[in-house]
Order: structure tokens, then sequence, then C-alpha cells
């Protein structure tokens, strides 16, 4: 009996040394799994990046030849340069005129989606329609609406009575006009956000307000909106994030003219590279972007982080 017992724990203590090995191959399964992603990320996004960060303090030829430090000189350039301070201002007046009208209206469309009681499923699939489309096809279709010779909005204005308007070749009307395509994309995304909110909202709360004759606007403010905080912060980050890299749009219906009346910070940074050949000062530019991007970010986690002490 007593040698039976040796012999098990032998064994068992034979055994042992392996376990530790089987765990360790299993453990290194996921990170197999995520290997192609990780090179594909270091490869196209932070080796790029990286160099992109060290251009912005060289002279780069696109010739193939050396870098040429210059320091804070590319900096300096797009922080003073005439045309790339329009392109900053009007990308904040893009911002401006776009992200509250995508929201409220984005808000206002996931509501009826909300209180639809048949056909759910159908309103909330033809509302976000628009996100879907892809948007370099509608921003030519866009532009043929708002064409000045034969555009179908100046062919409806002068079947009214009105004469045509040039939206897209004049310096007043040209921003405005992105904006109105920005905000018809936009407002399909923000109401589906406010869609996912309106579904956290808990039942008894909707049973408490019916109960207590609270509804319509004085629900929506200090019940509804209050409760969705987070939906409505990271619906606002959204809307800022697409406002301030506008690009595609602007490309294909303006390319930001008239003189640079519609020229934003994402179109300046590709003319500064493939247009001026400015590699330089377009990798400080986008850095400068990126810096935008990353402190708004850092904002929307403060405040949800706030709201949930």
């Amino acid at each position: 009996m007593t040698t039976l017992l040796r012999d098990e724990k032998i064994v068992i203590a034979a055994r042992l040394p392996a376990q530790p090995l089987r765990r360790s191959r299993t453990n290194l399964v996921p990170a197999l799994f995520l290997l192609p992603a990780g090179i594909g990320i270091g490869t196209f996004v932070i080796v790029p990046a990286v160099l992109s960060l060290a251009a912005s303090f060289f002279s780069v030829p696109l010739t193939g030849g050396a870098w040429t430090w210059v320091g804070l000189a590319n900096y300096e350039h797009v922080l003073t340069d005439a045309a790339v301070l329009q392109a900053i201002g009007n990308t904040l007046v893009y911002s401006v005129i776009t992200i509250v009208p995508s929201l409220g209206i984005g808000l206002c469309l996931a509501l009826l989606a909300n209180s639809v009681a048949r056909g759910r499923a159908f309103v909330r699939t033809a509302l976000f329609l628009p996100m879907t489309a892809n948007l370099v096809a509608m921003a030519v279709v866009f532009r043929w609406l708002f064409a000045f010779q034969g555009g179908f909005i100046n062919q409806v204005l002068g079947f009214a009575g009105f004469g045509a308007v040039n939206w897209l070749g004049d310096t007043s009307t040209s921003l405005l006009t992105l904006a109105m395509v920005g905000v018809w994309r936009s407002a399909s995304f923000s109401m589906m956000i406010f869609f996912a909110g309106l579904a956290t909202v808990p039942g008894t709360i909707h049973e408490a307000t019916r109960a207590e004759g609270i509804r319509g606007w004085t629900k929506l403010t200090r019940i509804t909106l209050p409760i969705m905080k987070p939906t409505v912060v990271f619906a606002t980050v959204v809307a800022v994030l697409g406002s301030i890299q506008v690009f595609d749009t602007v490309n294909v219906m303006t390319q930001g003219g008239p003189q640079g009346a519609s020229e934003t910070i994402l179109t300046m940074t590709w003319k500064l590279g493939f247009g001026y050949f400015d590699l330089g000062a377009a990798s400080a530019l986008s850095f400068l972007l990126l810096v935008v991007l990353v402190g708004i970010g850092l904002i929307q986690r403060r405040v949800l982080a706030g709201g949930h002490k």
C-alpha cells in the first residue's frame, strides 16, 4: 500500500511541470490571432504616424534626398500662412453650422422612430440610409443638384420664378451648401446614436412620468436627456470629429474654392502635401489636427467620468 502511494506521488509530481507549459501555450493562441492585426496597425498606422511627426520638423524633398532639419519652421508656417488660417476658420464655421442642426435633427428623427409602434425597423432603416450611402458618389449627386447651369435645385427655383443661385461657385454660398450636405449625412448617424440611447431609458421611467402627467418637452429636457447624458456626449463628440475631418464632399464638390472659401483643414493638408509638395508643412498641420482630436477625446472622457462620480 505504501509503495502504491509513493508511486502515485511520483507520477503526480512528474506531471506537474507540464501544466504551466500547456497553460502558456493556451495563452499564446489569442496573441497569435491578434498578431496579423497588430502587424497591420504597426505598419500602416503607427509607423506612418511616427514618420509624419518626424517629417514635421524637416524639409522633405519628394525626390528621395536627405531631409533637412528646420525645427519649428513648418509649424510657424502653417500657423501664420493666410491660406491655412482661412482653412482653419472655414472648418470652425462649418463645424458651428453643422453640429447643432445634425444633433437636433438626429434627436427628432430618433424620437420619431422610437414613437412608431408598427414598422419601427423599416422606419429606422429608411432614416439610416444616408449614412450607408457612398459619400463620394453622393457628393457627385449633390454637385449636380447644386450645379449653377442645369442643376435640379436651380431648375426648381426657375419654375418658381426665382433666379439661379451659384451655390458652389460663390464665396458666400459654397461653404453653406457643403454644410447642408454635411447635415444631411451626419443627422442620420446621430439619429442611430440617439435611438440606441432611448432604448436605455428604463420602462419604469416612462410609466412614472405618464402617471405624473409629465409629457412632451418637459419630459424630454428634464428626464430623458439627463438619463441619456453619456449618449448625448458621445453623439456630440462624433459630430464634432466628423465636422473637423470633412474632406470628401469638399474635394468632390468645390475642391476648396472659390478663392479658398470652402477650404478645410484636411483639404489644405492634402494640397500642401500633394499640390504644393510641402510634405513638412502638411505633416505639421496634420499633427496639429491630431492634437485637437486627441484633446476632444480627452474632454469626452473627462465629462463622462465626471458624470459617473
